[in-house]
């Protein structure tokens, strides 16, 4: 079975390096508050998170969006992400219960929006998609979802006695 053809907007990659800057921004500051009692580690303790810092922020957004992948096909949406292992999903159509989008503060900023695909088992995220493709998505999974729905019902009727 071959990978899921479509990408994430480019733009993700930013989005996950802001959001790591962040996060290892504040690891290094304390760090570097807790280095200051230290006399002996004192500089390890903010030099060490702030070169791990750079390298993740760096090199995981890339690899990251890389890897992930979608794709809407007759059997429903194939999704595969990861970073160091690849975790691949197909969600059926008869699954799907239901589907929004969403926009964080981030995604706000940058234009962008989140699908989310509910099942009963739970949910699953198609990420940072431009806002426009993502409602064209939603719209998208919507219809095939209910088209799905009603071709494997049983038609309503009334019986006679």
């Amino acid at each position: 079975m071959t990978a899921p053809a479509r990408h994430l907007s480019e733009t993700a990659i930013g989005v996950w390096r802001l959001q790591l800057l962040l996060v290892w921004a504040g690891v290094t500051i304390a760090g570097a508050v807790a280095g200051a009692h230290i006399d002996a580690l004192g500089p390890l303790c903010w030099l060490v998170p702030l070169v791990a810092g750079a390298v993740a922020t760096y090199g995981i957004p890339k690899l990251r969006w890389a890897r992930w992948r979608w794709d809407i096909n007759d059997e429903g949406i194939d999704i595969q992400h990861g970073t160091l292992a690849l975790v691949r999903t197909l969600v059926p159509w008869i699954r799907v219960q239901h589907v929004d989008t969403q926009r964080g503060l981030f995604e706000q900023a940058f234009g962008l929006s989140t699908v989310v695909v509910h099942t009963a088992a739970g949910s699953h995220t198609i990420p940072l998609l431009p806002a426009p493709e993502a409602d064209e998505l939603r719209a998208r999974i919507a219809g095939l979802a209910r088209t799905e729905e009603e071709e494997d019902a049983e038609p309503a009727g009334l019986t006679e006695p």
